[in-house]
């Protein structure tokens, strides 16, 4: 016998309906199944040597999440030793947006850009901050300087095998990027002392037309749990990162000009 058969005319689309509904919802469910099955599975984390060479620049013009210019970014790479004579790269990054100026200066180890140290600073009309950071083995030890010329101490326990957030957008052209690769990684931002463990997915590519020319670029993900960044790193040599959209502050970077090396 129909379920239905004694419904009113006025019940029996409503349930028709419902059943419909309830039939779309297991496709969606379904489909997210689907979709989270394709994603590739992060294999080790393994760097290859520095793609960029001593001078090299990139030149970013920021936009805000508005669409509003906000001003500029370069990211400059220099070659050197530490005091144990360890090859090094000095990756400085220096921000000019809205009356504020930061510059952030980090030293990695040339095999697998583990951080050494780093040093923050920030001024404007207000005064100036500083933020200094030595790398430990498993601890960072912070030294903040406020405006006020006060300085406190901080000590956090990170992973060995972090490496500095400000790094990043440099660091992962190193990355063998393929289609469908995806690793993980763990990230220290000094300033705030946070330790994020990082999925780094390439979910696409895409031809991207810029300031600084036209580039085939990955498109790759930078995934905290909590906020989504997302890179464009040119498929041909040396990679360039050609486009980057900080998940946190929503910030848009599109690369203005580069310059392969002085």
């Amino acid at each position: 016998m129909n379920t239905f058969e004694h419904l009113s005319p006025q019940t029996a689309p409503a349930i028709n309906r419902l059943h419909r509904h309830s039939m779309l919802l297991v496709l969606w469910l379904v489909a997210g199944m689907i979709a989270g099955c394709n994603q590739s599975t992060p294999v080790g984390l393994v760097f290859n040597p520095a793609p960029w060479r001593d001078g090299e620049e990139h030149v970013f013009r920021i936009t805000d999440v508005e669409g509003r210019y906000a001003g500029v970014m370069r990211y400059t790479m220099t070659e050197g030793m530490n005091d144990q004579g360890q090859p090094l790269w000095s990756i400085t990054r220096t921000t000019l947006a809205q009356g504020d100026q930061e510059e952030l200066t980090v030293k990695v180890l040339a095999t697998g850009f583990r951080p050494q140290s780093s040093f923050l600073e920030r001024s404007n009309a207000a005064g100036r901050e500083t933020v200094d950071a030595q790398y430990n083995g498993p601890a960072v030890d912070l030294v903040l300087t406020t405006r006020a010329d006060v300085a406190t101490t901080q000590r956090f326990e990170v992973p060995s095998d972090v490496r500095e957030s400000g790094t990043l957008p440099m660091i992962a052209r190193a990355l063998p990027l393929t289609r469908n690769y995806a690793t993980r990684l763990n990230a220290f931002l000094p300033v705030v002392g946070l330790l994020d463990r990082v999925t780094v997915r390439v979910v696409g590519d895409e031809r991207l037309v810029t300031p600084a020319g036209t580039f085939d670029a990955w498109v790759v993900t930078l995934d905290t749990g909590n906020s989504i960044s997302r890179l464009w790193v040119a498929k041909e040599a040396p990679h360039p990162t050609v486009k980057y959209i900080d998940g946190r502050n929503r910030a848009t970077y599109e690369l203005e000009s580069y310059i392969a090396s002085q």
